[in-house]
């Protein structure tokens, strides 16, 4: 498998990880002009490895549950979520081969991210939100120029749980290029990451996102444990469980008023009214229970072929069942396994599996600098956040996880050409 130095296609990749959150139209369309260059240029042959097949036979299946879905026309768009992005992430295990490319490519995504972070920075300063930018703008939504009615800020996603998803994949990353982990750098690159964590933070805690809060919380200590740093990994459990047993433990019965004091108000209120159904915004999580019973109970119906991709709302819709406005079930799970069956959930949990597992070789982790462990520590936030949200319907979400995919996946050919078949050249 001959990789050349010169080829095209990782050029312009490197422009759409750097531009890839200034539109939900326009990136995607040269995304898919990349992916499409590769297939045509290098052929099928370039691409046919056993995980990229496994992504065709996936394919197929969720083409197939197509035809047998509830309403033909609305999983044929759904297919639009999927489909098309097994195939970038197959191209791009074709173009980022080496520890170098994924190196800068990561550095690339984590300087787009700041487009991101500078936009919602500059809707809290303004903060007027009557005013608003035209939809041409961002095409599919209006964006507001300040905080919500909850005191949200969205940036240039149209919800504010894809701003916080989207800056949480990012965030283990970031952190490891802050901090100095990656020594290949240049010092002007680490200053630019550093910047990027702290305007990232400031904007993922402003979304305003409990999901994501509290997986922002699990991914630094996973992050600590991949560091070893013990002691921090102790203190940092420690701070957890004061914070939870402060905002939770008087609704629990078990006291911790004094921690509670010491919180912030406007972040309390946020927690717990997770749980407490007393609480204005416990309905979010009431409705999501009720989405919950009723995906359990569609899989349950036809567990194999599913109803088709994206038919959720319109199946409760012919059946009477109020979704409370829903428009999806809220768990990346449910979507896929009431769209196209369990199988379909099985495959894509075993391909992602597989893809992370052929990444994480002794070799690779100390040729990326432990990039692949943090890469692989943001595509797990990513599945985590799937329990209560599906933000994959955001084409830019999209793009970043199977880019990562795909990159971590090149990476593990490159690795094995580079053990195994040493007489084939490589040269990048």
């Amino acid at each position: 498998m001959e990789a050349k130095s010169d080829l095209g296609e990782w050029k312009w990749l490197q422009k759409v990880a750097l531009l890839m959150t200034i539109s939900n139209v326009l990136m995607p369309f040269f995304a898919s002009l990349i992916a499409f260059s590769v297939l045509f240029r290098y052929g099928w042959r370039a691409i046919a490895t056993p995980l990229n097949i496994a992504y065709l036979w996936l394919s197929l299946w969720m083409i197939f549950t197509t035809f047998t879905a509830f309403n033909f026309s609305i999983a044929a768009g759904g297919l639009a979520n999927f489909i098309p992005y097994f195939l970038l992430a197959a191209t791009t295990s074709y173009i980022v081969r080496t520890p170098e490319q994924f190196r800068q490519f990561l550095w690339l995504l984590i300087v787009g991210s700041i487009c991101v972070s500078g936009f919602g920075l500059i809707q809290a300063i303004v903060n007027r939100p009557d005013w608003i930018l035209p939809q041409i703008v961002f095409e599919s939504y209006p964006i507001s120029m300040g905080f919500s009615g909850d005191r949200r800020i969205q940036s240039i996603f149209g919800h504010f749980n894809e701003t916080a998803i989207y800056l949480l994949m990012l965030l283990p990353i970031n952190l490891h290029f802050a901090i100095g982990k990656v020594k290949t750098i240049t010092k002007s690159q680490q200053i630019i990451t550093a910047i990027a964590l702290a305007m990232n933070i400031a904007v993922l805690i402003m979304t305003g996102s409990r999901n994501a809060w509290t997986l922002a919380v699990i991914g630094s200590l996973l992050i600590t444990i991949y560091y070893r740093q013990w002691k921090l990994l102790s203190l940092g459990l420690l701070c957890t469980l004061l914070v939870a047993w402060g905002i939770f433990g008087q609704k629990l019965g078990i006291g911790g008023e004094i921690i509670r004091s010491l919180l912030p108000e406007g972040f309390v209120q946020r927690l717990s009214s997770a749980i407490d159904p007393s609480m204005a915004d416990y309905g979010s999580t009431n409705d999501r229970l009720n989405a919950w019973n009723y995906a359990l109970y569609l899989i349950k119906t036809h567990p194999i072929q599913g109803w088709g991709l994206r038919n959720f709302p319109a199946i409760a819709q012919s059946t009477g069942y109020d979704l409370r406005g829903l428009p999806h079930e809220h768990n990346l799970f449910f979507a896929i396994a009431t769209g196209s069956g369990i199988p379909a959930l099985i495959a894509i949990i075993s391909i992602t599996f597989w893809n992370i597992k052929a990444a994480l070789k002794p070799q690779l982790i100390d040729q990326t600098e432990g990039l692949v462990i943090v890469t692989a520590i943001a595509i797990v936030l990513f599945g985590l956040s799937g329990l209560l949200d599906v933000v994959l319907y955001d084409p830019r979400i999209s793009m970043l996880l199977w880019y990562l995919l795909g990159s971590l996946y090149g990476l593990a050919l490159f690795n094995r050409v580079d053990l195994h078949s040493s007489h084939v050249e490589i040269s990048r």
